[in-house]
This record gives C-alpha cells, sequence and structure tokens, in this order.
C-alpha cells in the first residue's frame, strides 16, 4: 500500500473569521465610544446620521459568536488518524484555544466516515465509526468549518483508501 500522509487544517479561514468578529465588535464599542466620551470630534455627526450600520453589524457579531466557527487540524499518516477541532470565539481573542473535540485513533480502529452539511452555518460535519476493543462502535462527529469541496474529497480519498485496507 501507498504511503498516506495527509495534513490538512483552516488557518486562513480562522484568521480572516477572527480579524472579522474582532472588528465587528469593535465598531459599536467604538461608535459608542466616540458619540458619548468624545462629541466634539467631526465623526461624530456622521455616526449619528449613519447609525442604522451599528444596528446592522451588532447581530451579525452575535451570529459569528453563536455559530460555533471552528478552527481544525487533520493529520493521517500511514499508522494514525489524529483530528482536533478548537472551538473559537471570545477565548480565542485573548489566545486560549482548547480542543473541543479530538482523536488520535489507529487505522484498524477506524470503520467508516461521512461528510454532512449543516443548516444555516458554515459548517461541515465529518462522522466517524470507531470500532472498540470490546466490537462495539461509537460514532463522533467533528464541525470543520469553512472546508472546501476540494479539500473534503482530499479527505475522502484518503479515508476510503483507509477502509479498503482494513477490510
Amino acid at each position: 500500500m501507498a504511503k498516506i500522509n495527509l495534513k490538512s487544517n483552516n488557518r486562513l479561514f480562522s484568521i480572516i473569521t477572527f480579524m472579522l468578529i474582532l472588528s465587528l465588535i469593535a465598531y459599536p464599542i467604538f461608535s459608542y465610544l466616540v458619540l458619548y466620551l468624545l462629541p466634539h470630534l467631526s465623526i461624530k455627526k456622521y455616526l449619528v446620521h449613519n447609525i442604522y450600520y451599528i444596528i446592522f453589524i451588532i447581530p451579525i457579531a452575535l451570529y459569528f459568536l453563536i455559530v460555533r466557527l471552528n478552527y481544525y487540524t487533520l493529520k493521517i499518516d500511514s499508522y494514525v488518524i489524529d483530528i482536533k477541532v478548537y472551538r473559537t470565539g471570545v477565548l480565542s481573542i485573548f489566545g486560549f484555544y482548547y480542543p473541543k473535540d479530538f482523536i488520535d485513533i489507529s487505522h484498524e480502529m477506524f470503520e467508516n466516515f461521512a461528510f454532512y452539511n449543516r443548516p444555516y452555518s458554515f459548517n461541515k460535519t465529518l462522522m466517524i465509526n470507531i470500532k472498540k476493543e470490546n466490537g462495539t462502535f461509537k460514532k463522533k462527529r467533528f464541525n470543520l468549518s469553512f472546508i472546501t469541496e476540494k479539500e473534503q474529497r482530499r479527505i475522502s480519498k484518503v479515508l476510503e483508501k483507509i477502509i479498503a485496507k482494513n477490510s
């Protein structure tokens, strides 16, 4: 069998999302500070006449904070499948990343997989069936944010090779 070596993550999209969330949170705070603490600035007139920008931005910022965007790293080599999913949000702004979901299994334990679309979200769910030592199966789900179709095909191709090797 050919050597398997796959590494995948969504670092670029996570950085863009982080910057978007940060700016969506900072804009209303900045506007409030300008309107009430620095009334003599000329930008106050612009903000007062265009207050609908703030009203429009707050629900979008809340959506991105609630929707649970994730940063993931996926590493598959010839022996091990290693998936870690980190929750992004308020704590990630301060640099606190902790694995929300993670798995580190051998190929022999891997049984099957499937990708599912999540409605009204930027996430796709990767469901993995794991065979335990006692013969029972466990399903583990990972929300992968901003995964492209090309990346999904790459992952599927490697996981299908592992399934073929196991059967």
